[in-house]
């Protein structure tokens, strides 16, 4: 996609992705309240961390988000509404870049899957 090109307004399927990433891994399934702990030492004091499936189902929601918006200004442009073509792009390239993001993890997800699914067979 270049600068210019506005993503389609019915953006992408992040609904499913979400379906289709917890399917292939599902060992992130029910570990919602496994938290890290810390090693025992006065001097190392460690706060709570979200466990890593809530950080990637708050990145998600957050990827949506974007696209949201991006689909709401595009509308409001054609429309004839009150929106400024530079707000428009830059929220489409806000989105594009999240995306973008959010597959390569997906992607690096999927292939250290892979990686595990072979060393333990």
């Amino acid at each position: 996609m270049s600068g210019l090109d506005l993503p389609p307004l019915g953006g992408y399927d992040l609904n499913r992705f979400t379906r289709e990433l917890r399917a292939a891994l599902p060992g992130l399934q029910g570990r919602e309240g496994v938290e890290p702990t810390a090693p025992e030492g006065p001097s190392l004091v460690r706060s709570p961390s979200p466990s890593f499936a809530s950080s990637l189902a708050d990145a998600i929601e957050n990827v949506q988000s974007l696209q949201d918006e991006t689909a709401q200004k595009t509308r409001g442009l054609a429309l004839g509404e009150d929106v400024e073509i530079h707000d428009v792009l830059v929220a489409a390239g806000k989105s594009e870049v999240a995306f973008n993001l959010m597959l390569e993890v997906r992607n690096k997800l999927m292939d250290a899957w892979d990686r595990l699914s072979r060393s333990v067979s």
